[in-house]
């Protein structure tokens, strides 16, 4: 258990790259948290996510360039128009301005029992009934409408799947290589045109028992303009009937003149949108002669093309697990030859660096130590028969060469360890070597400043064959020895020449 929750936190850990190709944007993210200056450890996994990248116009090249911060040696339209387009257009209007049914009487009082006409002490039986015959015309012809707009509700979504196969299958390829849309603009155009076709609502997946069916969607398309057209027949013979009751509501001598405007002007109502529906019914039957059945084949196509669309991401994932102290990743958009030959050109995306840490570092740098032994140098001369010694400069400058070793820290500041050597200059001291050995401070990761203290050895001259400062000495030349001693020193150093 402890095994498996420890390799979840590394996966957590892992480092997440996200370029959007379309937005040119660039955005990271460790264990799901927005990080703004990414840093990773040498080893660890680097995921890079190329998103909103259109893979139907361009191949991905990516170049990966690792260094090390060491001294080196010296469109289309969317719709189109024809036949379908017209029959669909046609069967968009056939019900423009009849949201609703229209056939009551909202402005007359005739068919209202609780009230007008029909309380009042001077109409007769007869006509009250005459009025709540014509009233009764009116309700029926209102349920043959509503029969009507429930076909044309049908029709429409069936002429709109005739009119987009026509064209989706060109249209959606074209428009996967359309250079100005992003990726997710192409997709969701691309499922608009498919959906109607295939007859999916929403994302649900594809019935292929459903694409069989549809491809004899004419006959049943037929068939329902018949059903129209026989509702049409139904509501013309409801006009006739309300046409009877009107003629003999208008010999009845006491129906009040309101009432009587009232029923002409419902009349002529219901009459005018009988006549619109028998209108747009033979338009329609004119166009639908025009239409071709849906073909299994290219159903079948569409189908793929569907599913392809609805599973495609735009998007491509690489892994890495950079060992450089800087990895450089360029990205460059190849068009593919149908591309190549709309005029599509390549691109160079800018590059994303990402810098690591970790691991043992080993190089050089260049600079200045100060020396001090822990004896003071002294130089020596004979005196009226007696050995003096003269204190030497309390320390010595000397250019120094060095080697860090180090663990590379995320920042700018690491630790480590220095081993160098050095050269004296001016002085008695000139060209004599000296060793270092010390920690440093290095700040910096390519061009970079170090800070080195510790341990120094040197020659030093010293008085040989056991003779001391002070002693009794008669001949001219001092026998004297240089020796290594142990001191300290402090040192700069550049690496002047590295990355």
């Amino acid at each position: 258990m402890l095994m498996l929750l420890n390799t979840a936190w590394l996966y957590a850990q892992d480092l997440h790259i996200f370029y959007d190709v379309f937005e040119d944007t660039v955005y990271y993210q460790i264990d799901g948290k927005a990080v703004a200056q990414p840093a990773v450890k040498k080893g660890q996994q680097v995921i890079l996510h190329v998103l909103n990248y259109n893979d139907y116009i361009y191949d991905l090249e990516l170049e990966t360039e690792a260094e090390d911060f060491n001294v080196p040696a010296s469109g289309s339209p969317l719709f189109g128009g024809g036949s379908s387009g017209s029959a669909l257009a046609q069967f968009r209007s056939l019900t423009g301005g009849m949201g609703g049914t229209g056939f009551g009487l909202d402005s007359t009082r005739i068919a209202d029992q609780g009230s007008g006409m029909v309380d009042q002490a001077n109409v007769s039986t007869a006509t009250k009934a005459m009025a709540r015959r014509f009233a009764s015309h009116l309700q029926a012809m209102e349920d043959i409408e509503s029969e009507i707009q429930e076909l044309n509700g049908y029709l429409n979504k069936e002429l709109q799947s005739q009119a987009f196969q026509q064209i989706a299958l060109d249209e959606v390829r074209q428009l996967r290589q359309h250079p100005g849309l992003s990726p997710k603009k192409i997709k969701a155009l691309s499922m608009d045109y498919l959906k109607p076709v295939l007859g999916v609502r929403r994302d649900e997946p594809l019935n292929i028992g459903e694409v069989v069916r549809r491809t004899d969607q004419s006959s049943a398309i037929q068939k329902t303009v018949e059903d129209y057209e026989q509702e049409v027949g139904q509501l013309q013979m409801e006009l006739e009937k309300l046409e009877a009751s009107r003629s003999v509501l208008f010999e009845a001598p006491d129906l009040p003149d309101t009432d009587r405007l009232a029923l002409a002007v419902a009349y002529e109502s219901a009459a005018l949108r009988v006549a619109g529906y028998e209108e747009k019914a033979q338009s329609v039957r004119e166009q639908l002669t025009g239409l071709e059945s849906l073909q299994l084949r290219e159903l079948t196509e569409l189908g793929y093309l569907y599913e392809e669309m609805q599973e495609h991401r735009f998007e491509q994932k690489f892994v890495f697990s950079p060992d450089a102290d800087l990895t450089t990743f360029r990205i460059r958009l190849n068009p593919v030859d149908s591309a190549l030959q709309q005029g599509v050109r390549p691109k160079q995306l800018n590059p994303i660096k990402l810098n690591t840490y970790g691991g043992l570092k080993v190089n050089a740098s260049v600079g200045v130590s100060f020396v001090r032994f822990f004896d003071r140098p002294q130089s020596y001369s004979v005196r009226d028969s007696f050995i003096v010694a003269d204190d030497q400069d309390a320390f010595l400058p000397i250019i120094s060469s060095f080697f860090h070793f180090y663990p590379q820290s995320r920042r700018q500041v690491s630790v480590g360890g220095t081993f160098g050597l050095g050269i004296g200059v001016g002085g008695d001291n000139a060209g004599l070597q000296t060793y270092f050995f010390g920690p440093s401070l290095i700040l910096g990761q390519g061009q970079r400043v170090v800070f080195t203290t510790g341990l120094t050895g040197g020659k030093v001259e010293r008085l040989a064959q056991g003779y001391q400062p002070g002693d009794v000495y008669d001949a001219t030349i001092l026998p004297t020895k240089s020796i290594y001693e142990l001191g300290f020193f402090l040192g700069i150093s550049f690496n002047i020449m590295g990355n």
